[in-house]
């Protein structure tokens, strides 16, 4: 799906199309940033083959991750982590990662949200050890996360401050066959659809979702997301800054 900004500031888009970089076993592309009206977020999407991938780091920002598929290990400053698909992960500033899949084991497919917003990841530089021992638990998955109701919808968090992120809020959302009443946030926030199809409107345009699509939502733009499927539809979000998925603010 190729980019598709619509007049309010919001953008669909998906993973075909992107402009790809490559080091080793891992591909990258910027997905949202700067260009696209974001402020505070860029969201990278890669894809890691079979194989210990190049270190990535984010100097002063942070980075928030998902797990889209596959299994591998995340090693942030030296210390390893399994990591199972539909998981979130973080890591601090100052910290370096890399990505290592197992030779017989599929390609992982993963979503970085880096804020404050960097145009490029820096894969060229030498590793850093630094590891934040306050933060020994990096990362969560969403099979053991709390369902928390909000009307028919329900979110489970991920990565946020309970985790040490300072900056940005990671959930996964489960919606139902519907379409919420328009409404804003006040945070500028990233989507990415797991399963279901529907629709994005913003204001009187609108864009059709389905798996692996990916929205951007600018600071306190009116829209609503509609599933349309009867399975319902399940999408990860992240969003600066940090707080509770559940807050907003209806237009009427």
């Amino acid at each position: 799906m190729p980019k598709r900004p619509l007049d309010s500031g919001c953008l669909v888009t998906g993973p075909d199309g992107l402009a790809f970089e490559q080091a080793g076993p891992l591909r990258w592309a910027r997905v949202v940033g700067a260009d696209d009206g974001a402020r505070m977020l860029s969201l990278f999407y890669a894809e890691a083959d079979p194989g210990k991938g190049p270190e990535i780091a984010c100097g002063d920002s942070e980075a928030v991750l998902f797990l889209l598929s596959g299994r591998c290990t995340l090693a942030i400053g030296g210390r390893a982590f399994s990591v199972q698909p539909h998981s979130g992960a973080y890591v601090g500033r100052g910290e370096s990662f890399h990505f290592e899949v197992p030779a017989a084991g599929p390609r992982a497919r993963w979503l970085l949200c880096v804020c404050p917003q960097r145009n490029a990841l820096d894969v060229a530089g030498a590793p850093s050890k630094r590891f934040d021992e306050a933060l020994p638990g990096r990362v969560v998955a969403a099979s053991g996360q709390r369902r928390e109701a909000t009307g028919e919808r329900y979110f489970k968090l991920l990565v946020g401050p309970q985790t040490g992120s300072r900056e940005v809020t990671q959930f996964i959302g489960m919606i139902p066959r519907s379409r919420a009443a328009e409404h804003f946030h006040t945070y500028e926030e990233v989507i990415c659809v797991l399963s279901g199809d529907g629709r994005l409107w913003a204001g009187a345009e609108s864009a059709p979702v389905g798996p692996g699509s990916m929205i951007f939502l600018p600071r306190r733009q009116p829209h609503s997301l509609e599933c349309t499927s009867a399975e319902g539809m399940e999408l990860v979000g992240m969003f600066y800054p940090a707080g509770s998925p559940a807050v907003n603010y209806p237009t009427t």
